[in-house]
């Protein structure tokens, strides 16, 4: 690893069953890609499977059998806590009750995943707990470089349906966020598309699918959440200590 940090930061994969294991196949050629890079660490931010199926978690748990990299998971508006601890009951930082929050503190940049999900709905809701949890453990850790992961965009994208179903009471990520100044990014998904935000001081980057790229409506006249050609993918953050973060697209 030396003085470089690299994370892969796979998105909404979106596992499904009744696809002939297409989507199973573009998480391998990620997870090859990121072998190829010599990756440190792998990031799974949400929306892991399409339907919560018991049928797709077995199909996720496969595809993700022997990682190039210690491999963590987090989920999206797609997930379902308990099937997640269920089949992966490996990844013992997996809190075993409540919010699947933690943080990893085995790099030389710290990764705080936050667990924003609100079962049955497609938002997501940072509640005054996760907030007060989200303090605690990034004030547990001052002087470290931080990335904060979560899976909804924190951020007004101008996409007309996009907006209504982010991160809702963003404000309450800002103003945690504002008092701690070692992190250095927040990454998300959800969207389906790289877009580039900011919240307080902090850059934040929206990673695309591996499974289908979404284009944006920013006028009435236009279709909402219409499926594009546009190349799907992964991001690869690499940090150094000297010449801080950078994140790069990569294409499947």
């Amino acid at each position: 690893m030396g003085g470089r940090f690299l994370l892969a930061q796979i998105s909404d994969t979106h596992i499904r069953a009744d696809d002939n294991g297409e989507a199973a196949a573009k998480l391998k050629k990620a997870l090859a890609q990121a072998s190829e890079y010599r990756v440190d660490a792998i990031l799974l931010t949400g929306d892991l499977v399409n339907d919560e199926r018991t049928e797709e978690y077995e199909a996720l748990a496969r595809a993700l059998l022997d990682p190039p990299a210690p491999l963590y998971l987090m989920p999206g508006n797609h997930d379902e806590r308990t099937r997640l601890r269920y089949f992966f009951p490996s990844h013992t930082y997996l809190p075993h009750t409540g919010l699947l929050s933690y943080a990893i503190e085995d790099f030389p940049v710290r990764v705080v995943v936050v667990d924003q999900i609100v079962p049955g709905e497609t938002h997501g809701l940072l509640t005054e707990a996760g907030a007060a949890w989200l303090d605690r453990t990034l004030s547990a850790a001052p002087d470290k470089p931080t990335i904060v992961a979560l899976h909804h965009p924190p951020f007004l994208t101008h996409d007309l349906l996009f907006d209504k179903i982010g991160l809702l009471d963003s404000d309450l990520l800002s103003h945690v966020i504002a008092k701690h100044r070692q992190v250095i990014r927040i990454i998300c998904g959800h969207h389906h598309r790289v877009a580039f935000g900011q919240i307080a001081h902090a850059p934040v980057i929206v990673a695309p699918s591996t499974s289908w790229v979404y284009g944006i409506a920013m006028y009435p006249e236009q279709p909402i959440a219409p499926r594009t050609d546009e190349q799907t993918g992964w991001m690869l953050h690499a940090w150094t200590q000297s010449g801080g973060c950078a994140s790069h697209f990569i294409g499947l």
